[in-house]
């Protein structure tokens, strides 16, 4: 299975293999990559929005 072969970077051999292995999976998985959202960041976004808003109307009212 490629265990006998050089695989550059990351040995030879059964190792090689096994550390080209776990970086391949690492690299490829099928939950789409990477980790999810931040679920805390809507709870920052809305309270932004809500200052941003709050800002612009003093803005507005003081002209």
């Amino acid at each position: 299975m490629g265990y006998d072969q050089d695989h550059g970077y990351f040995g030879k051999g059964l190792d090689g293999y096994v550390h080209y292995k776990q970086a391949f999976d690492r690299s490829f998985r099928s939950s789409g990559g990477g980790p999810g959202p931040d679920r805390n960041a809507g709870c920052l976004t809305i309270v932004i929005y809500i200052a941003i808003l709050l800002v612009i109307s003093i803005f507005a009212n003081s002209l």
